[in-house]
């Protein structure tokens, strides 16, 4: 009985969580004002 629990619960956390790191990447990938990339190439010939 315990163990069925303990499975079902397992078996929806896993997923959730591994959704929740998914959406995290994909939302800070990108902008909220602008919706450009935040992960810009660096123009040629321009140090840092």
């Amino acid at each position: 009985m315990i163990s069925n629990v303990l499975s079902v619960v397992f078996g929806g956390l896993v997923p959730g969580f591994l959704l929740g790191l998914l959406a995290f990447r994909v939302k800070s990938r990108w902008c909220p004002r602008c919706g450009e990339s935040t992960h810009t190439m660096p123009l040629p010939g321009h140090d840092r």
